[in-house]
């Protein structure tokens, strides 16, 4: 017994010191490699022999080796001083939000990377580039104690490589959920073991990894564009490459000019204002011939048409692309932007830092973008692809079976009060997902539509003429969004008053719009359709406008003297914003809650009244017929009830533009000296504010403009469909109530929130007293009047429940009023207090209006009486709640 115990201790020790040898050769792929032994007699194989076995070597900007998932990488000496700039996309996704192939990721400063040997471990840091200050300067000390770099990674040197230089594992780096993926996808992370290399391309310049990278969840979501949501791959692209030292001078940012930026806080900068430096985003463009007033480019912007573009489509593409050189012209060169056809047979990936590429995918999300990637230094541009959805083109989208409040909503502005808005950037990238989204092809889609409709009511017999015009409303439209997303790939921010340049009536002549028919393509131009009688012109503008061309002015002519020498001539370009042609607000300008009712997305024309009177008319043009227009024989009739849809979404949205008049403040940014310059604020003329109520009264308040065909509503039917990828309507036939009710309610809420009744109530001061303004007491009690008019002007007469003397749609907006009427009474939001008191008064003034209609002699039918009687009920309670809160 003794001797089994003996034994099997040494069993044991045996195994112990097998699995220390086991850990201490595991451990040698994870530190540094031991010396060889002094004594021994045959040279041993180096360390990284056995780790890089059977691996691929792929020399380069760094070298690096893969076996199987892992991934190796030498650094020399020259790779730690050197900074990377870390570009991510999507390769392929899986169509859903910001995973979609061609999408580049990452929202904020574009990542610099730097290698950093530490002991005996190489940690990849992510620099901070947001704070400086001049070298060896007090300044610089500070902020180097104030503000530190991210450590990303630790990862121990293993052993010395082929070359000598220091062989760290990359795989922990690349195998893992490094961009945040899943944080766009809840309940799913990031698998190592179903993840793995998609493609790995080594250059002098330039490394390109793709990860085929799998997140695993416990299936319960289904995705429709996703098999098996227990296994989503995305194919991740990370493009590394040094960060340029190619003499580029970076340009100062002026706000009147929309740029992209490049911001950083220099401590060093004397300044009474701030320290912050901005650097607008461009490209690098220098003359090949500096004295040469027109010169080409030493090196062109190429542009790629990726071989997926459709051949039908390249045409207005191209033609797209290089309209742009129509402004390079203006700022001193010739052909600053090529376009190129990707042969069929390229090897190379449109992710390639190399390559500015228009691409065309299929993500089924109807949307067109133009994202560049910045030196976050110095706000040159490195690279930028231009991605095109199909899905845009498809007009008839199930969307339009059923809009909802907050679809309307999204079509005007978003929120309208701005607490509800986000105040920074950072919080805008968690709303919106990423700051300064180009969202001009979410409505794109709706234009198509609305072209086609009004074109096929305008089509012979046989509908040719509808197809050759539909043609030519697609190849403008195209050519028009790519003008805008190049803009963008310039460094171009959106101009949303571009479109008040001219009035439709000059937009529509050839001759006055041979320069645009707008001032800048950077807007969101709705398609230009004319009523009856008029002359119809271009759809869509066919160039570039005024403001473009002024912009490419400020941000490309060569200047000299630096950053700072170049300022005054800078000046003198910026000093033209007082022109009306480059008159400039952005997003920011563009919320809900913002004052100025030129700066809308897809308005048209210098007057939003006569554009929302032409809306009108041609709405109320194609409404007769459009059943028998919209639906071909066989053809169910889901399009008819699509086109109803649109075509009072088109009366709604220009009628909200009107309401913006209310209330509205005109801005400019033009800065002190400018020639034709404005003030900053301007309070919008009274007498056109109440023009504005006017046309809302007639055109919104009132039931006339929702004066359909009855029979009409037995064909707008919904859809039959019911599998992946389809949705379904809640209603079979069309809810007509509620559809009116929620651009009446839409309209109501920009009129009355707090922060239309405040800028109004502050206009009183801003106005000298023995001037006319437009008042909140003005606004309430018109409003009141309108939307009770009845209540004064009902005269006895036979009504009956099928001929109430208030309607339906009457009773509807009414009650939605008083119920916006008692909250602001009740002091529910951040209005004046004295519009709180206005509407209390309204409110019992309207109580004794309708108690004296009801005591009259005048026999009302069900509907109108129970509708009254509960009003008066209503506003009672309010009265005395009012009075019960405001007790002391």
């Amino acid at each position: 017994m003794r001797n089994r115990f003996i034994t099997f201790a040494v069993v044991l020790s045996l195994f112990s010191l097998t699995a220390i040898g086991f850990a201490e050769d595991a451990e040698k792929q994870e530190t540094p490699a031991s010396q060889p032994a002094a004594n021994s007699s045959t040279p041993s194989a180096p360390a990284h022999a056995a780790i890089l076995k059977d691996a691929k070597e792929f020399p380069g900007l760094i070298t690096v080796y893969q076996k199987g998932t892992s991934l190796y990488a030498e650094l020399g000496s020259g790779d730690y001083s050197n900074e990377y700039i870390v570009l991510i996309s999507i390769a392929r996704g899986i169509s859903q939000g910001q995973l979609l192939g061609g999408m580049s990721w990452g929202f904020g400063d574009d990542w610099v990377w730097q290698f950093r040997k530490v002991d005996d471990r190489v940690h990849i840091i992510r620099k901070n580039v947001r704070f400086k200050a001049n070298k060896g300067s007090p300044e610089s000390s500070a902020v180097r104690n104030a503000y530190t770099d991210s450590v990303l990674f630790s990862l121990p040197v293993m052993t010395k490589g082929p070359k000598g230089g220091d062989l760290v594992n990359l795989t922990p780096v690349f195998m893992s959920d490094l961009p945040q993926i899943g944080q766009t996808l809840p309940g799913f992370g990031f698998a190592s073991d179903k993840s793995t290399w998609g493609a790995i391309k080594n250059f002098k310049d330039n490394l390109e990894l793709e990860v085929a990278a799998t997140y695993a969840s416990n299936g319960q979501l289904s995705i429709d564009s996703v098999p098996d949501s227990r296994g989503v791959t995305i194919h991740v692209h990370y493009s590394i490459s040094k960060l340029p030292q190619t003499g580029y001078t970076p340009r100062m940012a002026d706000d009147r000019v929309g740029y992209f930026l490049t911001v950083v806080k220099d401590f060093s900068k004397a300044s009474d204002r701030d320290q912050f430096v901005r650097y607008i985003n461009r490209w690098h463009l220098e003359k090949a011939d500096s004295s040469a007033k027109l010169s080409p480019p030493k090196q062109p912007i190429v542009f790629w048409i990726e071989k997926t573009v459709p051949f039908k489509y390249r045409k207005p593409i191209r033609e797209g692309v290089e309209e742009w050189n129509k402004a390079f012209e203006a700022a001193g060169y010739v052909n600053a932007i090529e376009v190129r056809q990707q042969p069929d047979d390229a090897e190379w990936d449109p992710e390639d830092i190399n390559y500015n590429t228009f691409r065309w995918i299929t993500a089924n999300a109807g949307f067109a973008m133009g994202p560049s990637r910045v030196n976050p230094y110095t706000g040159q541009i490195l690279d930028a692809d231009i991605i095109f959805d199909a899905d845009f083109l498809t007009f008839w989208k199930d969307e339009y079976e059923t809009f909802t409040p907050q679809s309307i909503a999204a079509m005007t502005g978003g929120s309208l009060e701005p607490d509800d808005e986000p105040k920074t950037p950072s919080q805008q990238l968690l709303t919106q997902g990423r700051y300064g989204d180009c969202q001009l092809n979410e409505g794109m889609s709706r234009q198509f539509a609305f072209g086609a409709a009004a074109l096929m009511a305008a089509a012979d017999a046989d509908g040719t003429v509808s197809a050759e015009m539909q043609e030519k409303l697609i190849m403008q439209g195209l050519k028009e969004v790519t003008m805008h997303e190049v803009g963008h790939t310039l460094g171009l921010r959106h101009n949303f008053k571009a479109s008040k340049y001219l009035n439709l009536r000059d937009m529509n002549s050839p001759e006055k719009s041979r320069d645009g028919m707008v001032a800048s393509v950077m807007d969101y131009i709705p398609v230009n359709i004319v009523p009856k009688g008029w002359e119809q012109g271009e759809y869509f503008t066919s160039t570039i406008g005024p403001y473009d061309v002024w912009a490419i002015q400020y941000g490309y002519t060569p200047q000299s003297g630096g950053t700072t020498g170049e300022v005054s001539e800078l000046q003198k370009i910026a000093a033209r914003s007082g022109e009306p042609a480059l008159a400039y607000a952005t997003d920011e300008d563009t919320r809900g809650s913002d004052p100025d009712p030129d700066s809308n997305r897809f308005d048209l024309g210098s007057d939003s009244l006569e554009y929302a009177k032409i809306r009108s008319q041609i709405v109320q043009e194609l409404l007769p017929g459009m059943v028998d227009r919209m639906t071909k024989e066989g053809d169910d009739y889901t399009q008819a009830r699509r086109a109803f849809n649109v075509l009072l979404s088109q009366h709604g949205q220009s009628m909200f533009f009107v309401a913006r008049y209310v209330g509205g403040l005109y801005t400019s940014r033009s800065h002190k000296g400018d020639k034709d310059a404005k003030p900053p604020v301007t309070v919008v003329d009274p007498k056109l504010q109440r023009d504005a109520m006017a046309m809302l009264e007639e055109q919104v308040l009132s039931e006339k403009p929702y004066q359909f065909s009855p029979e009409m509503y037995s064909y707008l039917a919904s859809s039959n469909w019911m599998h992946w990828g389809s949705s379904t309507t809640t209603r079979k036939d069309f809810p007509i109530h509620s559809y009116v009710l929620m651009w009446q309610e839409r309209v109501l809420a920009q009129l009355l929130s707090s922060s239309t009744l405040e800028r109004l109530y502050d206009a009183e001061l801003k106005v000298p007293p023995d001037q006319d303004t437009f008042t909140t007491a003005e606004l309430i009690e018109r409003l009141t009047k309108a939307v009770f008019s009845e209540v004064e002007t009902l005269k006895d007469g036979k009504y009956t429940n099928r001929q109430p003397a208030i309607s339906s749609l009457r009773r509807n907006l009414q009650r939605s009023y008083m119920k916006t009427l008692s909250s602001l009474a009740m002091s529910r939001n951040t209005a004046p207090q004295d519009c709180q008191t206005i509407a209390y008064a309204e409110l019992s003034s309207l109580k004794n209006r309708i108690d004296k209609l009801l005591d009259s002699k005048i026999k009302l039918d069900s509907y109108t009486q129970a509708h009254l009687q509960e009003t008066t009920s209503r506003i009672e309670k309010v009265l005395d709640a009012r009075l019960t809160l405001s007790s002391p």
